[in-house]
């Protein structure tokens, strides 16, 4: 079975309508079917499990190069405030893998899937010409004997195809419609296994409960023949109740997968059946070929909890409402949004039967109504409607289309199916190559959807600074955090992170969305976060700033801090269920001192004033009691010798001093005995030498 691309998921989502062009059987089309291709591009895609398996690629950076410690600006960096970047991003290419998934068949059973009943009062209907056994339509699938009989095979290939995965399954059937072209009725939606079971049970639950309960343990349903519906059913109600969980034991953190088994279009007014142009038993009744048109709008349907919309659209709303449509729902329900992946996939197999050949005998009708018989316009709009859906439902969900060889949908899917005789109605055919290989390879959804990493309840990432580098605080930490899944913003991004001191250490903390359920990476899943960063101290050199335990961390000088902190990512990988805790790679930045101002200098000591004189010690007076031969008496009582020659002597130091000249030369200099002027002078001079001294 082919996946749908992502584009054509993209656009199905989005347009209104469908203008859908289905490739037409060459002009010798005929019912012996083709070769089983031998390479099917879905298993590519899931299959490989010896490739890698996605995962988180972690970064950190710092800038700028260096900052000055304390927050200061007065080194050379000229900043204070350094900012940290960490990153992490989910491998865009890698192992699709899921740890566990939860498969529920969804599986009609109106006439033409195999379960027409010759027997019927009201279905004397025998394929024109001959062929098959009387009462038996021309081209009948064997598709639910061959699910009945080969439900156990079905599961087992599904589970070796995604071997990295365990897989489970459940099963719901359907039939009716209630409407004009249903007289007898029949469950419009029924849970055969409610509990998800491997595929070593699950055969035998089948046979248990949809054969042995629905089928009274045959191969035909009671009611079944051409006054019924074929062309539509009540798909709608059943998928409805299917992906709300009605009576299905759908669990969280599981991966959910639809696989829709039928060949009729649902009651939509993009998908028109007309019962004129077909083998119905009631046309024959009409007598005219007004309201052969089926009902386009599906009635609302009461489950146990709950209740249907009426109305309820298939791509597209037909009420206004957008998620009023079952594409919608299986992106909006509870149980697809609590799944891995956040949605239900659905992979639809449109079965090889009358309803979906238009060159089928079944078309040769005695009551040629316009467009009818074989091949004809009518009949080939008919056709073209139940294909359609099968192909728009699996693009607008990301699941995958099978059908038949001839028919091609919009984005290039080319069906596998070959027709296979459903023999008798007690006795059928229940081998269908083709239809194992479609089973086999349903798809588990686009690639886009992958997990990577699941949270664990605890945050995602924690950063954790190494000695004394810590995040800033208050508002100067600035932090900011985006976080994006292809080209879209995740709104419920964890943006603010939690900041805790644990042993006395601030720490940051953050999860990728602040909703539990969707707390989960994908691959193609980005997430940064970028703060400030402060140095609270020595050493002044390039030092980690994240605690990180990588050998490139231990060998820059980091490791874990504080009782074993470190910064890291811890979630649960998708290939298992063990939570993981891989450490942030180094970065590092330089702590540059601040320039601490020298002391200022001591002033000199001021210059001393100029000292006194040298001091002459004067001794004490020695009284004369003489008098001093003078012409003048003396007004003095006595005078004292000693004191006069110091003022004399002083006198002469004064002179030397005032004439700048050596005192040898005024006194030590002086050749000849050195007299007193008081001794006795000359007889010539002796009465003028006295006074001369100057």
């Amino acid at each position: 079975m082919l996946p749908i691309g992502l584009a054509a998921f993209v656009a199905a989502f989005a347009l209104n309508a469908f203008a859908l062009a289905p490739t037409m059987p060459a002009a010798g089309h005929t019912l012996a079917g083709s070769a089983l291709p031998t390479n099917h591009a879905a298993t590519a895609a899931v299959t490989g499990s010896t490739l890698p398996p996605a995962r988180l690629n972690l970064g950190a950076t710092a800038v700028p190069h260096a900052i000055c410690a304390f927050t200061e600006t007065s080194c050379a960096a000229g900043t204070g405030v350094g900012r940290v970047t960490l990153t992490a991003s989910a491998d865009t290419a890698g192992l699709v893998s899921w740890p566990a998934v939860q498969v529920v068949f969804v599986v009609e059973y109106s006439p033409l899937d195999g379960v027409y009943n010759p027997d019927e009062q009201k279905a004397p209907y025998s394929c024109p010409g001959g062929g098959v056994p009387q009462g038996l339509p021309c081209e009948e699938s064997n598709g639910v004997p061959f699910f009945i009989q080969n439900a156990g095979e079905v599961a087992s290939a599904i589970q070796a195809e995604n071997p990295h995965s365990s897989v489970t399954f459940g099963l719901v059937d359907y039939y009716a419609t209630n409407d004009q072209w249903d007289t007898d009725g029949g469950a419009e939606y029924h849970v055969d296994v409610a509990n998800f079971l491997p595929s070593n049970d699950f055969g035998a639950a089948v046979k248990s409960t949809f054969q042995a309960d629905v089928l009274n343990g045959g191969w035909t349903y009671w009611y079944s023949g051409f006054q019924d519906n074929f062309l539509h059913s009540s798909m709608i109600t059943a998928l409805y109740g299917t992906l709300t969980g009605q009576g299905l034991s759908w669990t969280n953190n599981t991966h959910h997968v639809v696989i829709w088994m039928g060949s009729t279009a649902p009651r939509d007014p993009n998908y028109v059946e007309n019962y004129c142009v077909s083998p119905s038993f009631q046309v024959t009744t009409w007598n005219s070929y007004s309201g052969c048109t089926a009902n386009t709008c599906e009635p609302s349907y009461i489950y146990s909890t709950t209740s249907s919309p009426p109305c309820e659209g298939w791509v597209k709303a037909q009420d206004g409402v957008p998620t009023d449509s079952i594409a919608a729902l299986a992106h909006t329900s509870a149980v697809c949004q609590g799944a891995i992946g956040g949605s239900c996939p659905i992979d639809m197999i449109d079965l090889v039967d009358s309803a979906t050949d238009f060159l089928s005998k079944d078309w040769q009708t005695s009551h040629t109504a316009p467009g009818g018989g074989v091949g004809g316009s009518q009949v080939q709009l008919d056709v073209d409607h139940v294909l359609e859906a099968g192909c728009d439902m699996a693009a607008a969900t990301g699941g995958s289309w099978d059908g038949p060889t001839w028919f091609t949908c919009p984005d290039g899917t080319q069906g596998t199916l070959t027709y296979v005789p459903h023999g008798p109605a007690d006795k059928p055919n229940t081998e269908n190559p083709s239809l194992m290989a479609a089973f086999r390879t349903a798809a588990f959804g686009p690639v886009i959807q992958t997990q990577v990493a699941q949270g664990t309840g605890k945050p995602m990432f924690t950063f954790v600074g190494f000695g004394n580098i810590a995040p800033a605080s208050g508002a100067e930490l600035q932090a900011a955090t985006a976080c994006e899944r292809g080209l879209q913003t995740v709104t419920t991004c964890q943006t603010v992170p939690t900041v805790s001191v644990i042993n006395g250490r601030t720490t940051l903390a953050w999860n990728w969305s602040t909703v539990p359920k969707l707390n989960t990476m994908y691959v193609g899943d980005s997430w940064t976060a970028s703060f400030n960063i402060v140095a609270n101290g020595p050493p002044f050199a390039t030092v980690p700033v994240d605690a990180c335990t990588l050998i490139t961390c231990l060998q820059a000088g980091s490791d874990s801090v504080s009782g074993g902190l470190f910064t890291n990512a811890l979630y649960i990988p998708s290939t298992n269920g063990t939570a993981i805790q891989p450490s942030f790679p180094i970065a590092t930045i330089q702590v540059e001192p601040t320039s601490v101002p020298a002391p200022a200098p001591v002033p000199p000591p001021p210059i001393p004033p100029v000292p006194p004189a040298i001091p002459v010690p004067a001794p004490s007076a020695v009284p004369i009691l003489q008098l001093i031969g003078l012409g003048n008496q003396v007004g003095v009582g006595t005078v004292s010798l000693q004191a006069t020659a110091a003022g004399l002597l002083a006198a002469g130091f004064m002179r030397v001093a005032t004439k700048n000249r050596p005192i040898a030369m005024a006194v030590a200099a002086k050749s000849g005995a050195f007299k007193s002027a008081f001794d006795a002078g000359p007889k010539a001079e002796s009465s003028s030498w006295l006074g001369k001294m100057e």
